[in-house]
């Protein structure tokens, strides 16, 4: 089981999240709004924590959402090859990175 934290102020965010939470038919995946242990969430930016305590971010994090989702299992297979994994990991992993809606 894994929480998935995102920053609240912003709607892209949200609607990934909730897209998310509609194809995890298996419930791993816990969305969450609130300050992860991490510390506060930087525009565009998410971290999931798994039960155990263990924090990912950008490209593992993604891996991670994606293998426990069904619907995006195949993506977090794809996100194993060094490639991907890297294109994935550029910038920030949550919605939009540099793009988000938030003001700085």
């Amino acid at each position: 089981m894994y929480t998935l934290f995102y920053n609240k102020d912003c709607n892209d965010c949200a609607r990934q999240a909730a897209t998310t939470s509609r194809f995890d038919w298996l419930n791993r995946i816990n969305v969450s709004t609130a300050i992860p242990p991490t510390g506060e969430l930087e525009k565009g930016e998410i971290i999931l924590i798994s039960d155990d305590g263990k924090a990912y971010t950008r490209g593992y994090a993604t891996r991670r959402i994606c293998l426990n989702v069904p619907a995006y299992f195949i993506f977090g297979l794809l996100l194993y090859l060094p490639p991907v994994l890297k294109a994935a990991s550029k910038g920030k992993a949550g919605c939009n990175g540099d793009f988000c809606e938030i003001d700085t």
